[in-house]
C-alpha cells in the first residue's frame, strides 16, 4: 500500500496483514525514502509485510527495522540459507513459491523450518504477482502440514469459490490488482464485501 488514507480505510475493515512493496520495479514501489507515517497507521492486530525480491540481505534488515515490519515476504529467488539468515536476525518469513512446486515436496521441504507461511502464486516471467489465477487444483497435492496463503488473480466474485477448497493448510487469502483503482489503491467498499465473505 502507499496512500495514508487508503491505509486507514483498508485497515478500518481489520485485515491481518498490509502489504509494502520494496521491489524498484513494481508499479507499488513505495519508493527509495518512503513517508515514515505509511508505516505507523495499522494499528495492533494488523501486521506489516514487506515485500521484498532478490534483495541483500543487510537491505531487508535495514527496512524491516526502519519501518518496524512484522514480517518479510520474499518473492524472488531467495535460498533456504537466505531464509534461515533472515530468521536468525528475528524477521519472520513468507515465502512465495510456485504453485506447481507442489508437486516436488523436496522444494517446499526445506523451507518448512525456516519460513512462517508459504504464498502460492501465479508466476509470471518477470518477479511478482501477475494478476492471474492458477489452476487451484495444484492444492490438493500439498501435504505438508504447514500454513499457506492463496494468492493469484483474486477478484471480488471469488469468495464462494474459495470457500468451497476446505484445504486444512489454507490459513488466508492475499488479494491486490483486482481490489484496486489504480497500482497501490485499494477499492475498500470492494474489499469489506469480499471480507466480510471470506470470514464468514
Amino acid at each position: 500500500m502507499l496512500h495514508p488514507e487508503n491505509i486507514e480505510q483498508v485497515c478500518s475493515l481489520e485485515p491481518d496483514f498490509v502489504g509494502y512493496i520494496f521491489y524498484r520495479e513494481s508499479k507499488r514501489y513505495v519508493g527509495k525514502e518512503p513517508d515514515p507515517a505509511i508505516f505507523r497507521i495499522p494499528p495492533q492486530g494488523t501486521g506489516k509485510v514487506g515485500v521484498f525480491v532478490n534483495e541483500k540481505i543487510s537491505v531487508v534488515r535495514r527496512i524491516f527495522e526502519s519501518c518496524q515490519l512484522d514480517l518479510a515476504q520474499l518473492h524472488g529467488n531467495e535460498s533456504p540459507e537466505y531464509c534461515m539468515s533472515l530468521v536468525e536476525s528475528g524477521i519472520p518469513v513468507i515465502k512465495a513459491i510456485d504453485p506447481g512446486s507442489v508437486t516436488s515436496k523436496g522444494n517446499i521441504a526445506d523451507y518448512v523450518e525456516l519460513v512462517r507461511y508459504f504464498l502460492f502464486d501465479t508466476q509470471g516471467e518477470g518477479y511478482g504477482g501477475t494478476g492471474r489465477q492458477f489452476n487451484w487444483d495444484l492444492l490438493d497435492r500439498f501435504s505438508i502440514p504447514f500454513p499457506f496463503l492463496l494468492s493469484g488473480g483474486i477478484g471480488p466474485g471469488d469468495g464462494d469459490a474459495i470457500g468451497k477448497i476446505g484445504h486444512e493448510w489454507l490459513f488466508g487469502i492475499d488479494v491486490n490488482s483486482r481490489f484496486e483503482l489504480s497500482p497501490g489503491m485499494k477499492d475498500v467498499k470492494q474489499l469489506e464485501g469480499f471480507i466480510k465473505e471470506i470470514r464468514k
